[in-house]
């Protein structure tokens, strides 16, 4: 009785512990059903805040310029201060840091893919139209039949306008680089390749010329009337485009440089007859040595005098 009472307690002891695990797998099988249905109702909801296709796109594009009730709505979604219904700065950046978080490029810019990430988080406003940035004012009408005819050797203002439009160094001087540029276009636009810009051409560049505003320096009164020359006053003189262009040419602006064989001097290259002739030796014996001040001075008494002539780089 004793040996069979030993071998039934270990007996007992293995159906006990064998009970345990077996309750433990029940539970764990019933519990898979669910942390999958959690699982799935985690997804669904996920999903749920990305609004269909269809609906984001009768929204409206909200960026810069943009302003209204839509914005408002943006705004509180992403937590933007002060929600004023302005496309502010903090509000792009806001926008830019959503769409990076989302996956989508970062832009400052609330498009149809940033309505959808956005999804219900927005409160659509009651009776709100939708809302766009202004749009930009249209591109003035090109006259280009008032336009000058530019070719190779032609130096001016326009010659400047042509070469910003046509995204080269824009010094004003119609030179090789310039007509090989201009025909290139003229190939690519279907035009007969001349290399002359002419009314066509000039059409064909459109809102890429900003025609140059008219030299106070270049009128035909400028041109032609030494009295006339005589009332435009020194800041006038110094700060039209014309002059401009001479000292970059001349100096690039340095009113202390001398040529390399010591004959022309400071910002407007000036020689010593002319140093001399203009009053110049009244500041100092050589342009060089004098203030650009002093040398903006005797540079006008010579251009009263004698216009855009004593300096080949103006128009």
């Amino acid at each position: 009785m004793t040996f069979r009472s030993a071998r039934t307690v270990p007996l007992v002891a293995s159906v006990a512990l064998v009970l345990p695990l077996g309750l433990t797998q029940g539970v764990a099988t019933a519990e898979q059903p669910t942390r999958a249905a959690a699982t799935t109702q985690a997804e669904a909801k996920a999903k749920a805040k990305k609004i269909p296709r269809s609906e984001a796109k009768t929204r409206p594009t909200l960026k810069k310029g943009s302003a209204g009730p839509w914005v408002k709505s943006v705004q509180r979604a992403l937590k933007v201060r002060p929600k004023d219904g302005v496309f502010s700065k903090a509000t792009g950046k806001s926008v830019k840091k959503f769409r990076k978080g989302v996956g989508l490029r970062p832009k400052k810019k609330v498009n149809t893919r940033t309505w959808r990430h956005l999804g219900y988080r927005v409160k659509v406003p009651k009776g709100a139209a939708p809302v766009t940035a202004s749009p930009a004012p249209p591109a003035p009408p090109v006259d280009a039949f008032n336009y000058p005819t530019l070719r190779r050797g032609d130096r001016s203002a326009w010659v400047r306008a042509l070469q910003t439009a046509l995204g080269i160094g824009a010094d004003g001087d119609f030179g090789p680089k310039t007509e090989a540029a201009v025909r290139s276009y003229q190939a690519a636009q279907g035009l007969a390749v001349t290399g002359i810009v002419d009314s066509e051409t000039w059409n064909k560049l459109g809102p890429l010329v900003t025609p140059p505003q008219e030299d106070i320096t270049t009128t035909t009164a400028a041109r032609t009337s030494r009295s006339h020359r005589s009332t435009i006053s020194i800041s006038q003189f110094v700060n039209s485009a014309t002059a401009k262009h001479v000292v970059q040419r001349e100096s690039g602006g340095n009113c202390a440089i001398v040529s390399a064989n010591g004959k022309w001097h400071g910002k407007w290259q000036m020689d010593a007859n002319f140093w001399s002739a203009y009053g110049g030796l009244a500041f100092a014996t050589k342009a060089s040595k004098a203030t650009c001040a002093e040398q903006d001075i005797v540079a006008r008494a010579g251009w009263i005098d004698r216009w855009w002539n004593p300096w080949p780089t103006a128009l």
